[in-house]
């Protein structure tokens, strides 16, 4: 995973304790950064963007636009912390011209592994835009949250979310989709700042940028509870969705 000595000398910077920026580094989760552009050679083909979504065959093809799909088992085990299944494939799907409706502006569909697909579009008079399809290529990252609390076990919470707003772009770098970590957030946390229900809710996956979502500043969130995504019950995941 990547060094954060550029994240200690930017809190250095601002004279911030150095026990506590060591203990908000402790906080520090795994996530998948998953990007159509292969940067390094060892990097793996875990699924792609765009194109026509792989369904089974009597699935509906959601009226929506296909983002991405994750083959999960071409992610190692561990490799987040997130309660993954083995294998299977997720497909996501989301309008983001209009998501402040009704909640039908995404989907998110399991594939388990070994049931036959086909490439398919849907059938409306209006059908969505397919964007181009492009393998995307895994690497792990750290991740932190870009916005913190002031709190008792972290009197400068506040400062050093601002630290990783301000180093994250070269510590973390930028990708198409990120699985598992904390979400980027721009004006409130998908994961805590709505009344999803009693579970330990976590980010699932974000999917953000062009060509993907209207507006490179977008961004689309899928939470799901700990316990729901163990027992792969996808359909109870949640999706949201926030720009700058």
């Amino acid at each position: 995973m990547s060094s954060m000595d550029l994240f200690r000398a930017e809190a250095r910077s601002r004279d911030l304790p150095e026990d506590e920026v060591e203990r908000w580094l402790d906080t520090v989760r795994p996530c998948g950064m998953l990007d159509p552009d292969r940067k390094a050679p060892e990097w793996p083909v875990v699924g792609r963007i765009g194109g026509l979504p792989p369904l089974p065959e009597g699935e509906p093809v959601p009226e929506l636009p296909f983002l991405a799909a994750i083959d999960l088992a071409a992610i190692p085990q561990g490799l987040t912390d997130l309660p993954l299944p083995k294998d299977g494939t997720l497909l996501f799907f989301a309008d983001t011209e209009d998501p402040w409706g009704e909640d039908d502006w995404h989907r998110l569909v399991y594939v388990p592994a070994g049931t036959p697909v086909s490439e398919r579009a849907p059938d409306g008079e209006w059908p969505p835009e397919v964007h181009p399809a492009s393998d995307l290529y895994l690497r792990v990252a750290p991740s932190l949250p870009n916005r913190g609390s002031d709190t008792e076990e972290f009197p400068h919470g506040m400062e050093l979310g601002s630290v990783w707003w301000e180093t994250s772009g070269k510590i973390q770098g930028y990708s198409a989709v990120q699985l598992g970590g904390y979400p980027w957030v721009w004006n409130w946390n998908p994961v805590t700042d709505h009344d999803h229900g009693p579970g330990d809710w976590l980010l699932l996956a974000e999917i953000g940028g062009e060509p993907l979502i209207e507006g490179d500043l977008g961004v689309a969130y899928w939470i799901i509870r700990r316990e729901d995504l163990a027992a792969a019950r996808f359909s109870e995941a949640r999706a949201a969705y926030d720009m700058t």
